[in-house]
């Protein structure tokens, strides 16, 4: 079983949507996102796509069917639809979602999604992004954001969602290491982990695995693997 059959398996039953009325303000960002997402995509530019990020998180969808699907990166993204997301049966405001089930179960969001076409896709790095300091992506150097310790830039839920990962794909202890944070600007984070290629399932798992934790990260955050080195082993803590 693969990393997204067991989110899909133990996600399902968290991700029903909420069926109380509509606040008003949601109310009015459904409305302004499913306006915003009539726009053709060519006529789309810096003007849309800063009205559509002021009012996407508190806008309400309803699921996709199939409600967890694969992206083109093997990675699982919750679909939204736009279009019906202000009538008061079951609706999704990723703003309730994040905190409701999307950061535990290790899910990015998809908005429209058709084939490999999309409107819209957060990572789960933005989602996480969005759980910490309220955008989807990292601000602005010079900008004032609240103060986390390392520690809490990567919270229990996005380290359990990646150390699931790895271990589908056969690193059963992985570790993590906080090597420096802000010097590349506002709530960045470098992280070293600890794992060799021999740990994996098979060979090609291992330039997987490098190539898309970043999808699980914030994207101000870096990151670096250290292997199996034993005089670092007390650097370390478990993922």
């Amino acid at each position: 079983m693969g990393f997204f059959d067991f989110l899909k398996l133990q996600g399902e039953d968290a991700c029903a949507g909420r069926t109380a009325p509509l606040p008003e303000g949601t109310q009015a960002s459904t409305g302004t996102v499913t306006a915003l997402l009539e726009v053709p995509k060519p006529a789309r530019g810096q003007a849309w796509t800063r009205q559509f990020m002021a009012h996407v998180a508190d806008a309400a969808f309803f699921s996709g069917n199939p409600s967890i699907v694969q992206g083109a990166d093997r990675l699982p993204f919750f679909a939204l639809r736009s279009g019906h997301g202000d009538q008061p049966f079951p609706s999704h405001v990723i703003h309730h979602m994040q905190e409701d089930f999307l950061l535990d179960q290790g899910l990015g969001v998809v908005i429209n999604p058709a084939g490999q076409e999309a409107d819209w896709a957060f990572t789960y790095g933005d989602i996480l992004n969005f759980s910490l300091y309220g955008v989807f992506y990292p601000v602005a150097a010079g900008s004032q954001i609240r103060g986390l310790s390392p520690q809490a830039r990567l919270p229990q839920p996005a380290r359990k969602a990646m150390r699931a990962f790895l271990q589908q794909l056969g690193v059963a202890a992985p570790g993590v290491r906080f090597a420096a944070w802000d010097h590349a600007g506002p709530g960045s984070l470098e992280l070293v982990f600890k794992f060799s290629p021999q740990e994996f399932n098979r060979p090609e798992d291992f330039p997987f695995a490098m190539s898309h934790l970043n999808w699980f990260l914030p994207r101000n955050y870096s990151y670096s693997v250290a292997g199996n080195l034993a005089t670092q082993e007390g650097d370390f803590q478990p993922l």
